[in-house]
């Protein structure tokens, strides 16, 4: 991603701002008792659900698009109320990008996307504790997003995998926990 906005403030990309450009997303997902994500997608019959849910809003701004439209930069902002196992609000600033061009999107339309950026607990999240052995409030947090729906509509279904981490160690010892996650998408 970095290479990319390199290229595109040398000139090597031909990138245009799109301040009208935005999004919003609310969704509800599930925790998992998995102890990486990536045991989501190599074990995915040994990773249980737990009786911990969240309901999260989101609104994200495309901050350019870049090779004719098949790729996005976008930030977002997203406000998470957990319940269940966990009890406490999070707030996350998510930055990534979001790829739109798929050879089926004149039947359906389909966007991914990947983003990354910091995630504050407004208290220390008590299922994360139990599945690491400790947490912090502030750690890392990024997501997965698949988007489909009907072309050229202003609205999409969006599945997402939401995740918490202490980043490889960088920002805590321990910590963090993956959601699967459903949602609506509307661009305004």
């Amino acid at each position: 991603m970095i290479f990319a906005v390199l290229l595109a403030v040398d000139g090597g990309i031909p990138a245009r701002a799109l301040d009208y450009d935005r999004t919003a997303t609310f969704y509800v997902g599930q925790l998992t008792d998995a102890q990486a994500w990536h045991d989501l997608v190599r074990h995915p019959n040994k990773v249980g659900l737990v009786d911990s849910y969240l309901l999260a809003g989101a609104v994200a701004w495309t901050l350019a698009r870049f090779w004719d439209d098949a790729l996005s930069l976008e930030v977002e902002g997203q406000v998470v109320r957990h319940f269940g196992v966990q009890d406490h609000w999070e707030f996350n600033l998510p930055a990534g990008a979001r790829w739109h061009r798929f050879p089926w999107n004149d039947r359906v339309e389909t966007t991914v996307a990947f983003a990354v950026g910091p995630s504050y607990a407004t208290r220390r999240p008590s299922f994360e504790v139990e599945l690491e052995g400790e947490s912090t409030r502030l750690l890392f947090h990024w997501f997965i997003e698949l988007t489909v729906g009907p072309p050229r509509a202003e609205w999409a279904v969006a599945l997402r995998l939401h995740h918490r981490s202490s980043g490889f160690g960088s920002l805590a010892d321990a910590g963090g926990v993956d959601a699967l996650a459903m949602g609506i998408k509307f661009r305004f």
